[in-house]
């Protein structure tokens, strides 16, 4: 049987594979390879450059990679904030220098059965339209999308990551319930199950200096205002358990080093704390599981209607009993056993520092959720990811 002939599309701003993190970046290098040991597909990925990523490249065997230099970054600000205001009048131009050479790119890619728009702006569609069929187009959504009938009318199917995402599309655009495919996102589960040794703990907690004795408790993502870390940091302060450290691991950009105004704030407050609180910045992902051994409880605060952030899988195949707000697709990733969801109100603070307190006082109930935890996430390793996929795919086809 031939192969079917993929093109992934990506918005150009991080490389894969994944060297510098990137939730739909790390999903997308999943499934390349994943498809290495089935080979069902030959997938061709434009993605912007990075010499590591390009080294990496190169042990893919059905998988071709489009690199796109970096451009000039004054440049790319200016052509954003463009962007930005001729976007409320609905006139959509690139919305980087990147894309704008990815759109040139796509002109010369031939022969291919589909090609998948990953999580990009759905601004840029109207143009992708003018290059590629509509019947060859499906948008892979990571957010909202912010949909309309305009952009609705570019591509066949729409592929969101949680029935959330699918629901909010079709209420902004009145499209059939037919052109909407869910395919929930997935984790490395057998990187994040690895377990260390005490020993290997208890270095590690030295290292990041935190007392031996001490309970953790663990936010990793990106350090923005959406992703709520100021309110954790509120809640961290009002917690009545003794003995507990808050571990935040995470950068405003992902593996670019930054400083953001958000960043200073959060470092402000993190310096008057009265209750001791580590920072590391950002983690790779193969060494994230080292953290989460030490950690007792994580904590998932989001203020925006996330639609389904990778960190839920992953603490969950680490055993480690979340705390999380109910919003966006977040309560389809979790159960009642694995989780417990607040509200994102005026009492979320106080409602998370006691949820915290709850749980540290209760070792037992976080136990058994570690262990419901781990069965729950096995539901979303990347092979059933791939499998999934290829019915989709298999369906659409």
């Amino acid at each position: 049987m031939n192969k079917k002939n993929i093109c992934i599309i990506t918005q150009c701003s991080l490389p894969i594979p994944t060297t510098k993190g990137g939730a739909v970046e790390t999903l997308v290098e999943y499934l390349l390879t994943e498809n290495e040991n089935k080979a069902k597909y030959h997938f061709t990925v434009v993605s912007v450059g990075d010499n590591q990523a390009e080294i990496q490249s190169r042990q893919f065997k059905n998988a071709d990679f489009i690199y796109i230099n970096k451009s000039n970054e004054l440049l790319n600000r200016l052509l954003f904030q463009i962007y930005r205001v001729l976007k409320h009048v609905n006139i959509y131009i690139p919305f980087s220098l990147e894309f704008k050479k990815c759109l040139q790119i796509l002109r010369n890619i031939k022969n291919q059965d589909l090609f998948i728009f990953e999580a990009g702006p759905t601004t840029q569609l109207p143009a992708l339209s003018k290059i590629i069929p509509k019947d060859k187009l499906l948008v892979h959504i990571h957010w909202d999308g912010m949909g309309n009938k305009r952009k609705d009318k570019c591509f066949s199917y729409l592929i969101p990551v949680s029935n959330y995402i699918g629901e909010q599309w079709k209420k902004n655009t009145g499209c059939s319930d037919g052109k909407i495919k869910a395919l929930y996102n997935c984790a490395n589960i057998e990187r994040f199950e690895k377990t260390t040794t005490e020993q290997e703990q208890k270095e590690l907690k030295k290292e990041l200096g935190i007392a031996e004795e001490n309970k953790v408790i663990l936010f990793t993502g990106r350090i923005v205002e959406e992703k709520g870390v100021r309110e954790l940091l509120q809640a961290f302060q009002q917690i009545k358990y003794n003995n507990v450290t808050l571990l935040i691991i995470g950068s405003a950009n992902f593996g670019s080093k930054t400083n953001t105004p958000y960043e200073k704030e959060v470092s402000q407050i993190i310096k008057k704390s009265s209750k001791q609180i580590v920072f590391t910045g950002f983690v790779h992902q193969t060494k994230l599981y080292k953290y989460y051994n030490i950690a007792d409880i994580a904590i998932m605060p989001s203020l925006f209607q996330d639609p389904a952030p990778l960190v839920g899988i992953e603490c969950q195949a680490t055993g480690t009993p979340l705390i999380a707000t109910r919003v966006g697709g977040i309560p389809e990733y979790v159960t009642k056993e694995t989780a417990i969801l607040i509200n994102k109100d005026q009492d979320m603070i106080k409602n998370l520092a006691d949820k915290i307190d709850f749980l540290l006082n209760n070792p037992e109930i976080m136990k058994n959720m570690g262990e419901k935890a781990k069965q729950n996430a096995k539901k979303y390793n990347t092979e059933m990811y791939y499998k999934h996929f290829c019915r989709l795919v298999d369906e659409i086809l």
